[in-house]
């Protein structure tokens, strides 16, 4: 900003190379923070104060008790920072929202930030700080397993760094390049990468720190050299830990155990191990927790201990299902994602249609709903009536404890076929909501006609040869229906046909309930196939 003093100009100074900086003390950090953020509001200079409040909430990250309170920083900054058109500013909140959002386990949300991040931040800028963002978009791409766009902004973010003679950045770069092609199941690929990193550092004499040493010994094990992992790893846990990343030390224990395990050393792979669970104890680190679980599994089936190794590895199946249940979700906001960086603007109709639909059922998704419900309620000049049922499956949850659920899912890939059938071409659309709850939309109907399809529909899935997926289980849908007419918002009609939703489960489910015509459909005398007579319910499957 012009016209600022000796005084306010060394701050921005200090506060733009802790900006640009991977590490820095965050006690200092927060001291030169608190000097800009001041100094910034006694000038009237917001830029000055807006940097300094986002420096201090950098430096409480790094210390896992204050996500929270850092997390009610950004929001403030980042309100502000698009108030005042500060792009740059805006940029780098986003980048370390991306941090939050993986701190937390939504990896969607930090795809969100670290692409919104990127897109911001000013051709201005330098090339540490677009070497950060890069970093972040690759690592957010690797967190829900778009490897191949990973690797595609690490070696943008390599060509950035060698561009600039930034050796420093350029080892960090290299380091997370070449995990994750070895995450991919390329250690032969990230191999070149690990030896152009060490050839780099030694060109700068200096050392490797422990997490280029955990990625070497990781892909020395893939590679089958055992005893050079070995070496790497008992090299990697003897050195010293930044506090602020505490996955590091975790992971390194892990590493090591791993080394010992596949060098034959249980003893001392079961030490490492042990160690390394202690290490992970902290909640943000539930990923390296269930690796954990996964190596002692393994280490046990190696002594012959099955029972013990059955017990490691259920624990590892089920931590491993709920963080995998996570990246499921996260497909669809990734296309989206996708859609708004320039370099998928080339094909932003294709993405677009990608990240309106849900990945399991091919169905329109939530996002879909949000958009154009409205329009057909309360757009247009044209009048026509519309007709929305919400679709609700019967037990669903019984489905998933009793088959598995990758049943589940089959089961909801065959209810969004069902579904799909009941719209005319060109009179609504279908849409998962989420979960085994779907969307109906019929429009330009007469009620009668609407209902009657709506009743078909629960026919067709009642009468739907589900025996082929969950045996015994038969499979129902509960339906609400509720009419809409110009002008109406769709939470009023959404929320009268979620109404009648619970009005057709607590009727005995496998029916149609709607304000106009009541409950449709089987009754207390009807088929077995009717929810509820096949004896869940009393067998404590209660839920919806």
């Amino acid at each position: 900003m012009d016209g600022r003093s000796s005084g306010t100009t060394a701050l921005a100074a200090a506060v733009r190379e802790l900006e640009a900086s991977f590490v820095f003390d965050p006690a200092a950090a927060l001291r030169c923070a608190a000097e800009a953020e001041e100094a910034g509001r006694a000038a009237g200079d917001v830029e000055l104060e807006l940097r300094g409040k986002a420096l201090a909430a950098d430096a409480l990250l790094r210390q896992a008790e204050t996500t929270g309170d850092a997390t009610r920083i950004l929001r403030t900054v980042e309100f502000r920072a698009a108030e005042h058109d500060l792009p740059m500013l805006q940029a780098r909140v986003h980048r370390l929202l991306s941090r939050v959002a993986a701190n937390m386990g939504d990896y969607a949300g930090q795809l969100d930030h670290a692409l919104r991040g990127l897109e911001l931040l000013p051709g201005s800028a330098g090339p540490r700080l677009r070497v950060m963002h890069l970093m972040a978009l690759a690592e957010s791409l690797y967190r829900t397993r778009s490897i191949e766009s990973a690797v595609g902004r690490y070696q943008e973010a390599e060509r950035v760094a060698l561009t600039a003679e930034d050796t420093l950045f350029c080892s960090y770069v290299l380091n997370d390049l070449a995990y994750a092609l070895f995450a991919a199941g390329r250690p032969e690929q990230a191999e070149p990468v690990m030896t152009r990193l060490l050839a780099l550092l030694d060109g700068d004499g200096r050392a490797p720190i422990p997490p280029m040493l955990d990625t070497l010994a990781r892909i020395q094990l893939a590679l089958g050299r055992t005893r050079e992992a070995v070496a790497t790893a008992e090299s990697l846990v003897a050195g010293e830990f930044d506090p602020e990343y505490p996955e590091a030390e975790a992971e390194a224990a892990l590493t090591l155990a791993a080394a010992y395990h596949q060098a034959g050393a249980t003893g001392e792979a079961q030490a490492a191990l042990d160690r390394a669970r202690v290490l992970a104890a902290a909640p943000a680190l539930a990923r390296v927790r269930a690796n954990v679980q996964r190596e002692q599994a393994e280490l046990c089936a190696t002594l012959g201990d099955f029972r013990a190794a059955f017990v490691a590895y259920k624990a590892f199946h089920e931590a491993s299902e709920e963080l995998s249940s996570r990246e499921r979700e996260a497909q669809a906001r990734i296309r989206q994602a996708a859609f708004e960086t320039a370099e998928a603007r080339r094909d932003a109709e294709s993405f677009r249609e990608q990240s309106l639909r849900d990945p399991l059922t091919g169905l329109r998704n939530r996002r879909y709903v949000d958009a154009y419900l409205p329009s057909l309620l309360t757009g247009g000049t044209s009048v026509r009536p519309v007709t929305v049922a919400i679709v609700d499956a019967d037990h669903f949850k019984s489905i998933n404890d009793n088959c598995s659920h990758d049943i589940g899912d089959q089961v909801l890939i065959a209810l969004a076929g069902l579904v799909g059938q009941a719209v005319p071409e060109d009179g609504g659309f279908t849409a998962r909501l989420g979960g085994e709850e779907f969307l109906v939309v019929l429009a330009g109907l007469p009620r009668e006609e609407a209902l009657a399809r709506v009743e078909a529909l629960r026919v067709a899935v009642q009468d739907h040869p589900w025996q082929l997926l969950t045996g015994d289980l038969p499979v129902t849908v509960s339906i609400g229906v509720a009419y809409g007419h110009h002008p109406v918002r769709p939470s009023e009609v959404l929320s009268a046909a979620d109404r009648n939703l619970y009005a057709a489960k607590r009727g005995g489910r496998n029916r149609v309930s709607s304000d106009a015509a009541g409950a449709v459909g089987p009754g207390p005398t009807s088929s077995s196939r009717r929810a509820g007579s096949s004896g869940r319910a009393a067998a404590g499957h209660g839920s919806p």
